[in-house]
């Protein structure tokens, strides 16, 4: 089976599934814990597996799932103290049973990023459904899928000028921009189909331009310093969960930069 054919036969079984766990706020919490379980697996065990440290590796990953259960059932507020709170309890469980010395900084660099990095920027979600409703928030997950689907064609029939060799030589303009097509065609859409089913208050056609943008830039960012840490631990994905995907930090890379940021820009009234 084609690695394309793949990919879409994993499509079509997971989103339908993820999709109706935007029906209400709870299976949201439920949803992006499900996510952060297996991301922050995923980026500790590519840190740690040279490690004797291995035994932290669970606890980081409870922490990063931890801290969103809670700051979703607390309806996203306090995130900087409950972050403050559980970096100090990582702080306090790792020297409580550090054996290694030489992989202190890495180790736990590993479980704050992946306490930042996925559980905070994913967590994102709560806010932005709480404060500007599921269908904005729905849209702001499915454009991406839409902006990943779109670059991935484009890049592999269009794909000649490449803007990251070092980093991910398959990475190209040509799918930035068919992504960018991609993304912004589906929003208007989803804008149409939804306010007229629904009666949803989704963005305006001006503001779903410069969504489209910031998916279409931050998105790319995000799966290349994801591509970095790959290349750092020499891995070519991050996990195999996903058949066609690789692993579930590959599919939510460009998710984690685009959400908090598409939260800023409603927030402050660009979008």
């Amino acid at each position: 089976m084609s690695e394309t054919r793949t990919r879409l036969i994993t499509a079509m079984i997971v989103a339908p599934f993820v999709v109706l766990c935007f029906i209400n706020y709870k299976s949201l919490i439920g949803l992006v814990a499900a996510v952060v379980l297996l991301a922050s697996y995923e980026l500790l065990n590519m840190a740690t597996r040279n490690h004797e440290q291995r035994g932290f590796l669970y606890f980081g990953v409870a922490l990063s799932v931890g801290f969103t259960i809670i700051y979703g059932i607390m309806r996203a507020t306090n995130g900087a103290l409950l972050l403050s709170l559980a970096f100090i309890l990582n702080g306090v469980v790792f020297v409580m049973t550090v054996k290694e010395t030489s992989n202190v900084f890495n180790t736990v660099l590993a479980s704050v990023l992946s306490l930042l990095y996925i559980a905070g920027c994913l967590s994102f979600f709560f806010p932005m459904y709480l404060e500007f409703g599921a269908a904005n928030a729905l849209l702001n997950l499915t454009a991406v899928w839409l902006y990943d689907t779109g670059a991935y064609f484009a890049g592999i029939r269009y794909g000649k000028t490449k803007i990251a060799r070092r980093i991910s030589p398959s990475k190209s303009l040509e799918g930035v921009i068919g992504g960018f097509v991609s993304a912004i065609a589906f929003s208007f859409v989803y804008k149409l189909v939804f306010e007229w089913l629904f009666k949803a208050d989704v963005m305006s056609f001006g503001s779903l331009v410069i969504f489209s943008l910031n998916i279409a830039i931050f998105d790319t960012f995000g799966d290349l310093f994801e591509s970095a840490l790959k290349r750092h631990f020499s891995l070519k994905d991050s996990g195999n969960v996903l058949p066609g995907h690789g692993g579930m930090l590959d599919r939510i890379d460009g998710l984690l930069f685009v959400t908090p940021l598409t939260y800023f820009l409603l927030s402050v009234g660009i979008l």
